[in-house]
């Protein structure tokens, strides 16, 4: 093999990485350049195989060279990756939540099936947020003017800590009303019916004596309380340090509670309406601790913010 044919073969393997219409091209000045450093290194001799060597160990590896001619597109967009890294967490920590209260609401399942159902669905699930996202960056290239950023596009600059009292007074509202429900279904159901509720639905929705007698007494307190906390923020119309922190350890507290709740014993008489409870009630409670981390790190960050502005 000649110095030639190594220059030859390795502007082609270059070349050979890069899009169609450009490889001619990008083979033929990469021949010229390598081919003029090494008679220039060389001077008056002939230049050897081992000039040649040492010159293309230095230029570089052919896939290194080939990018500094084109990039080609990512797979994730470079502005897409911190959606997608918030994304693929929470998708993957809510399916790991799920598994868990799959596992309680139903004890003849196995860790092993488990497991392997939890692997299926993360890979399902990574791997169509990525084609979704592979698909948004080549729109994004294709179509530039539908996603052309403008000022006016921005969000408004609202603090975090104000507390919105007609919203406030309806999530009350409703937390009230679903407080009141879940204490006692069947007096629920008996307004709606005329208190003509059928035996079966009685059935469905009676609480298991030791539930009522042990644990429902916790649940309902710790719910209670934090209600009222969300109240007393809603009057002052704002949330402040001590009230959000005692407000994110009630949301702790009433999540341990909940998964105590089920782990402990049966919640309903009626088992498909106790095993539907657990697994709905081991959900909410894993997502609300992932809740609360997050919002304890945020509430974290902005006193570390505030403390550096005072100073």
């Amino acid at each position: 093999m000649t110095p030639d044919d190594l220059i030859q073969r390795y502007a082609h393997a270059v070349a050979s990485r890069l899009p169609l219409p450009i490889q001619a091209d990008v083979r033929a000045e990469l021949h010229a350049l390598l081919f003029d450093d090494v008679q220039a290194l060389a001077g008056d001799e002939a230049p050897t195989l081992k000039l040649v060597e040492e010159r293309i160990m230095a230029f570089g590896a052919p896939q290194e060279v080939a990018l500094r001619y084109h990039q080609p597109a990512p797979i994730i967009e470079a502005v897409d990756a911190r959606l997608f890294s918030k994304l693929a967490l929470g998708l993957i920590l809510g399916l790991g939540i799920l598994t868990l209260s799959i596992g309680i609401s139903s004890p003849d399942q196995t860790a092993a099936e488990l497991q392997v159902g939890l692997r299926d669905a993360v890979f399902l699930v990574l791997g169509v947020m990525l084609a979704l996202f592979w698909g948004l960056g080549a729109l994004r290239r294709a179509q530039p003017k539908l996603f052309a950023w403008k000022p006016t596009k921005l969000p408004a600059v609202r603090d975090p800590d104000q507390v919105s009292r007609p919203l406030a007074v309806s999530a009350l509202a409703a937390g009230s009303v679903g407080l009141l429900v879940l204490m006692n279904p069947i007096a629920f159901f008996d307004l709606l019916l005329n208190g003509q509720s059928p035996a079966a639905l009685v059935h469905a929705f009676t609480y298991n004596d030791q539930f009522l007698s042990e644990r429902a007494p916790f649940l309902w307190g710790t719910l209670t309380l934090g209600l009222l906390i969300y109240g007393f923020a809603a009057i002052e119309g704002r949330w402040r340090p001590l009230t959000r922190t005692i407000a994110l350890g009630f949301s702790l507290a009433i999540a341990l509670i909940s998964l105590c709740v089920v782990l402990v014993g049966p919640i309903f008489v009626a088992v498909p309406t106790d095993q539907s409870m657990k697994f709905w009630v081991a959900l909410i409670a894993g997502v609300t601790c992932v809740d609360v981390w997050l919002k304890w790190r945020d509430h974290l960050s902005t006193r570390g913010l505030s403390a550096l502005r005072l100073h």
